[in-house]
């Protein structure tokens, strides 16, 4: 059963913001499986990267001298999009994924979670989440999330092996 379900289109102004959804939980759940993907993962182009790349290494660098330890904007190809999820239930922080892959499948059960995720004691209720968009890199990023309860007695559609 498909609780939440939506896509998104982010740009490189959606960087540092988070955006929220929730849902609720039927009773007489045997898992919660989150499906996440974005896409493009990355920008690629040289060109394109290593402006924001070299503005980086001035801003954070510490004020270290750049001549003393070379840091070559090129070693830090390509810019990868980073979007995190995290969970709450009920006002519980649960966890987040804080992972680079484009494509990420979270799984919660009474008795185990996703890595990143404490194992809930109950799945039913009210649950929040949060995508916060660490860096939108490319000009165009398109997010899409799924939510589903996977009554007892059945199996997930979803893909658990990633």
């Amino acid at each position: 059963m498909i609780l939440f379900h939506k896509t998104w289109q982010w740009t490189p102004a959606d960087t540092k913001n988070d955006v929220s959804f929730s849902f609720t939980c039927p009773e007489h759940t045997e898992e919660l499986c989150l499906t996440f993907s974005f896409s493009p993962d990355a920008l690629r182009e040289e060109q394109a990267c290593l402006p924001p790349i070299e503005h980086a290494l001035e801003q954070y660098y510490d004020g270290r001298d750049r001549n003393r330890e070379p840091m070559e904007a090129s070693g830090f190809l390509p810019l990868k999009n980073l979007i995190t999820l995290s969970l709450s239930r009920e006002g519980v922080y649960m966890g987040n994924a804080h992972r680079w892959q484009a494509s990420q499948v979270h799984v919660l059960t009474k008795e185990k979670a996703a890595p990143g995720f404490t194992v809930p004691e109950r799945l039913e209720g009210d649950w929040e989440g949060m995508l916060h968009l660490h860096a939108i890199c490319t000009s165009a990023c398109r997010g899409e999330l799924t939510v589903e309860a996977v009554p007892e007695g059945r199996e997930s559609d979803a893909l658990v092996s990633r």
